[in-house]
């Protein structure tokens, strides 16, 4: 059997909420660290408003399979309604990072979480309706994500550089300030249970 070399995410959101996006930045940051990485969607014709997943792989040598991720290492919720989705199909000792606004250890209990499974939570939508004006939680999940992983996956640094790169065409540059504050703010008030 070939031993894999990288790590899989699972990200939750609905339509419109950036969970590609924030595969897409977890993937740049990786590249930024010289890593290797997968970044792909998951939705048919959905609309707006309908729940999308995301996936990323991160690892130190080449990725050799292409099909979605069954069992994660870590699942980002981006959207607090679909909460119930980050229990299924995770690997033992794995992460789930939410946006929520009850604490980890609520969560915990609400979601029967295996014991060898970590919870993190943070308030992100309220987290980016205050710093950007809007409900956007994706890249505060990141800082999250970062900090959940201990910066042994990807760096606040290769992170903020990828946001720059993958959002920098799309994006002013006090929208991309507004989301490096995020992200760093993310990344310090996220709690673990």
């Amino acid at each position: 059997m070939v031993k894999r070399d990288f790590v899989e995410i699972r990200i939750h959101g609905r339509g419109g909420q950036g969970a590609w996006t924030a595969s897409r930045i977890l993937a740049e940051a990786a590249l930024q660290l010289n890593k290797y990485a997968q970044s792909f969607p998951e939705f048919g014709p959905e609309r707006s408003g309908a729940p999308v997943t995301a996936y990323a792989r991160i690892g130190g040598s080449p990725i050799d399979i292409h099909c979605s991720v069954t069992k994660a290492d870590y699942v980002i919720v981006i959207d607090p309604t679909l909460v119930d989705l980050a229990v299924h199909g995770l690997k033992k000792n794995a992460k789930i990072i939410v946006t929520h606004s009850d604490p980890p250890e609520e969560l915990r209990k609400k979601l029967k979480v295996p014991d060898d499974v970590e919870v993190y939570s943070l308030n992100a939508v309220k987290l980016a309706l205050d710093i950007i004006g809007r409900p956007l939680a994706n890249t505060a999940m990141l800082g999250a994500f970062v900090r959940a992983t201990e910066d042994k996956i990807i760096t606040l640094d290769s992170l903020i550089e990828a946001l720059r790169k993958v959002l920098g065409h799309r994006l002013s540059e006090t929208l991309i300030n507004k989301n490096i504050e995020l992200i760093k703010r993310a990344y310090n008030e996220v709690k673990k249970g």
